[in-house]
């Protein structure tokens, strides 16, 4: 089982934090650097969010994935799910490039995968019981890393744009003033990643940058 550390900071300290991750001799480049893009789904009254926000031990999230800013480039739906401590991640390839998908109709027995995500009873109640929609894009700069099996990100320029009843405020996109690192290991590793916790010299911390950007635009209330 998948575990998750979080650990966001001012982005003033990017300096010290990449110097103390050159002082790690094991951790090696995984994969080029790249833009992330997420747009996020909910339900109008934001039950997604609100289940995040009260941190019930069993949540997830709904977004749709593409990288760089291709448009000529295929999508994904995740589905992340989290149960206590540990997390699960579900993909499925849309096979369309982010300009041939309806955004607001996306979740509807016309798509084909429509019968995979209703397999699991909790995703099962949000996609069948509630009409869920985009509520906002994420993007960001992303270094990956990986230091025997334990694998960190590195999230930079982090932005956020309103979508649904958000596309409407006056302010379009949000520069963030905060980057995250992201260690992510199976449970079995734990004794693994604390030397490179100490390292890196930063305290875990809960961030979600769709409940952040929420509460750029006002529609949540989310302390951390």
């Amino acid at each position: 089982m998948r575990i998750e550390i979080k650990m966001p900071y001012n982005s003033e300290q990017i300096i010290n934090v990449e110097k103390n991750l050159a002082s790690i001799k094991q951790l090696k480049k995984h994969f080029p650097k790249r833009v992330v893009n997420s747009i996020y789904y909910d339900n109008l009254d934001l039950r997604i969010a609100k289940d995040n926000i009260d941190g019930l031990s069993k949540r997830f999230k709904v977004r749709i994935r593409h990288y760089d800013n291709i448009k000529d480039q295929n999508c994904n739906v995740e589905i992340k799910k989290k149960i206590n401590k540990f997390g699960f991640k579900d993909t499925f390839s849309l096979d369309k490039k982010i300009d041939e998908i309806d955004l607001k109709n996306l979740f509807s027995l016309k798509n084909k995968f429509y019968k995979e995500l209703i397999k699991d009873s909790f995703v099962e109640k949000f996609i069948t019981q509630d009409f869920i929609q985009p509520q906002i894009k994420v993007s960001y700069l992303r270094d990956y890393f990986i230091y025997g099996k334990i694998r960190l990100t590195h999230d930079k320029k982090i932005n956020y744009t309103p979508y649904g009843a958000n596309e409407f405020k006056t302010q379009k996109i949000v520069n963030d003033n905060f980057n995250v690192l992201e260690f992510k290991f199976d449970y079995k590793d734990l004794d693994e990643v604390r030397p490179i916790l100490e390292k890196v010299k930063l305290k875990p911390k809960r961030f979600s940058k769709y409940l952040r950007g929420l509460s750029f635009f006002n529609s949540s209330i989310y302390l951390w």
